[in-house]
């Protein structure tokens, strides 16, 4: 299922250079640091370091589309204590991945900077990993099993262009994540920078 939706998000970008007539369209790589409440007796969602690709398309106005993927780009080890009854507890490897869809604002633009508003829907995917592969028809053969959560996202960023092209992106993102049971927390903070590609009607 992993590579199901990271090819979706990526064959969305890819989409998006086909479309020349746009104002402009963006794809970008980066690295971010993901934040959050730390629940007690549940393991920490944060931490590591996350790998981001996205892109948008912006073709009226200053207003368009968007797509982003996140995960963790290494597992982490999710454990939780035995409980009062002496239950034992849950162990093992997982990763979180959020992916989300926006609709995208640039409310001003310069030849060197373009800030960026976001605001779209998603899903929080917590994979917990097994020692063992299952196949499916549409999944394929997967080695984990995955929490899937309803995820609401808001975004801001700006690409600063070191060519008449090439852009760095700083960038914030809240995620608010709906009945996540495993960390115990309703929202997630992410900061990153990415660096990019564009497409644009009027470069420098």
């Amino acid at each position: 299922m992993k590579k199901i939706r990271l090819a979706l998000v990526l064959g969305f970008v890819l989409g998006l250079a086909s479309m020349a007539s746009a104002q402009s369209v963006d794809a970008y790589f980066g690295f971010n640091a993901l934040m959050a409440a730390h629940t007690p007796n549940l393991p920490y969602l944060g931490g590591g370091t996350y790998l981001n690709v996205g892109g948008d398309l912006l073709w009226w106005h200053g207003l368009g589309i968007g797509a982003e993927a996140t995960w963790r780009a290494s597992q982490a080890f999710y454990i939780t204590p035995p409980s009062a009854t002496g239950q034992q507890g849950f162990e093992a490897p997982f990763r979180p991945v959020l992916y989300d869809f926006n609709a995208v604002w640039e409310p001003a633009s310069a030849p060197w900077v373009t800030p960026f508003i976001e605001a779209g829907v998603g899903a929080a995917s917590f994979r917990f990993y097994t020692p063992y592969y299952s196949c499916g028809y549409f999944s394929g053969c997967t080695n984990y099993q995955s929490s899937n959560h309803l995820m609401f996202h808001l975004g801001v960023a700006a690409n600063v262009y070191i060519t008449d092209h090439i852009f760095i992106r700083p960038m914030a993102n809240l995620y608010l994540i709906r009945h996540d049971y495993e960390f115990g927390v309703s929202s997630a903070r992410e900061f990153g920078v990415a660096i990019g590609y564009s497409l644009r009607a009027t470069p420098f």
